[in-house]
């Protein structure tokens, strides 16, 4: 290895030399044959040089991004979300609480647990209250609601196409035997109980799309998109319900579109099982839409319909029905003793189509609502309501079960009554109530001191003949007390 390296190096020590003597030899001749200034003559290309090893390819160099290189734009429904940048907490029928305190990821946590004492100026020997959706047992303390859930809201696991949507609460008391319990349909065939079924709140599965301000497709059991007033009492501005939101329904079975088209206007697309039931009686579906308009964070108006089969035995019958009411606070202040007045109105007309021989004929029904916050916690709530059933196609039945019929059911209904709230908040996540209301009708409708039940002990079911005890009035007094986080 030492000795070739020593050829090369020598090698290389002459070849030098050589090339220095003749480099001078040509710059001397070079010399004396200079041509006179400006004569441009062709000379000779000096020798190419050795050739230099190849030098590798270019690397890429991608430049970073500039600061002034605009980001994607994010989606419509992200940058503004609709009914996002307005103060709606008081309108009737919304959860007025902040921000939920139970998120676990994308999820979002609910507790709800509603208590309360009802006492009936009829004092019903049986202690049941009726007709009545809420606090529905005379002289008890009872559990009127609780439920526990989950949600998945839009965009709280996104993509560019989107992201799924659910919900699902359970729920139990007194309010679910009053409400899904009532549900005729579940005695069409088997593999649909009342039981399997009336204890799920809420139970969804959808997803969402970045369109317009956000669309929603979801399927499952849903609050009712009909009424003003919500399935939850916590959130309306009475405790009980006027007969416009008790004669209608406060839950569905089916799916639905929400479409929100600008950022203050929704239109929702139902198809649904049928008027606040799990199954169907007939073989079409029912539905409808609602359009829900917030032009100011102020005002609220909405216009809803209904088309449906709803009788049993009729597959002619048709319910058609309409929903509207509007909302307006018409003071706020943020300092004063009074820190919200608003008024909410509502008018509902319908119409029952039944093939001949059965009655056909319309319904129709309103109430008007002021409230007034205080800003220690206090408020108050006045109402007064209305509703008219020519055919007895929405009035409540007895309850299922009973063996009896309600008196006087093929006469037109006429009936009315008025409501006074009064709330405290201790905390956001805290409501007490006291409530008194009265009602009357034309004909025998609410619970009398003999009860509905039978003529037993107690008033319960006994021997010989009974008839439910109906009378033309109520009055009643009513205690809550609601936690919800």
């Amino acid at each position: 290895m030492g000795y070739g390296r020593d050829v090369i190096m020598s090698t290389r020590r002459h070849t030098t030399v050589a090339m220095l003597a003749g480099a001078l030899l040509v710059s001397a001749r070079a010399s004396a044959a200079d041509p006179p200034p400006g004569d441009l003559l062709p000379t000779a290309s000096p020798a190419p040089a050795p050739a230099s090893p190849a030098a590798p390819p270019p690397v890429a160099i991608t430049p970073a991004p500039s600061a002034s290189t605009p980001a994607p734009d994010k989606p419509l429904d992200v940058r503004e979300p609709p009914f996002a940048d307005k103060d709606f907490s008081w309108i009737n029928g919304s959860n007025r609480q902040p921000d939920s305190l139970l998120h676990i990821g994308p999820t979002i946590l609910s507790l709800y647990v509603d208590v309360f004492y009802a006492f009936q100026f009829n004092r019903p020997i049986d202690h049941t209250i009726f007709p009545t959706t809420v606090a529905p047992r005379h002289n008890e303390v009872g559990l009127n609601l609780a439920s526990i859930g989950i949600e998945l809201p839009p965009n709280a696991i996104d993509t560019a196409r989107g992201g799924p949507v659910g919900q699902f609460s359970l729920q139990y008391g007194d309010f679910v035997q009053a409400v899904s319990g009532q549900d005729t349909t579940v005695k069409r065939g088997f593999f649909l109980a009342n039981e399997a079924l009336q204890a799920v709140r809420t139970a969804s599965a959808g997803w969402h799309f970045h369109a317009l301000h956000g669309v929603n497709l979801e399927f499952g059991i849903f609050p009712s998109y009909m009424g003003m007033e919500s399935y939850l009492p916590q959130e309306n501005w009475n405790y009980t319900h006027p007969f416009v939101s008790d004669f209608t329904p406060y839950y569905f079975y089916g799916g639905r579109a929400q479409m929100y088209l600008t950022s203050n206007v929704k239109l929702e697309l139902w198809v649904v099982n049928g008027w606040q039931t799990y199954g169907q009686w007939q073989e079409a579906k029912s539905g409808g839409y609602l359009v829900n308009w917030r032009p100011s964070e102020r005002f609220v108006a909405a216009n809803i319909v209904y088309v449906g089969q709803t009788e049993a035995t009729d597959s002619g019958a048709i319910r058609y029905y309409t929903d509207n009411y509007a909302q307006l606070q018409y003071f706020k202040s943020k300092t004063g003793f009074i820190s919200s007045s608003a008024v909410c109105v509502v008018g509902d007309v319908g119409y029952q189509s039944r093939t001949s021989p059965a009655p056909s004929g319309p319904m129709a029904g309103s109430s008007l609502t002021h409230r007034t916050e205080f800003g220690d916690g206090w408020a108050v709530t006045f109402r007064g309501d209305v509703y008219y059933d020519q055919t007895r196609a929405v009035t409540n039945n007895l309850p299922i079960g009973s063996p009896y019929v309600l008196p006087d059911a093929t006469k037109a209904f006429l009936g009315g009554g008025f409501t006074t709230t009064l709330d405290f908040l201790p905390s956001p996540w805290v409501l007490t109530r006291l409530e008194y209301s009265h009602r009357a009708s034309n004909v025998p409708f609410f619970s009398g001191p003999r009860g509905i039940t039978g003529n037993g002990a107690d008033g319960q079911v006994g021997l010989g003949p009974f008839a439910p005890d109906l009378v033309k009035s109520d009055d009643r007094i009513v205690a809550n007390v609601t936690l919800r986080l």
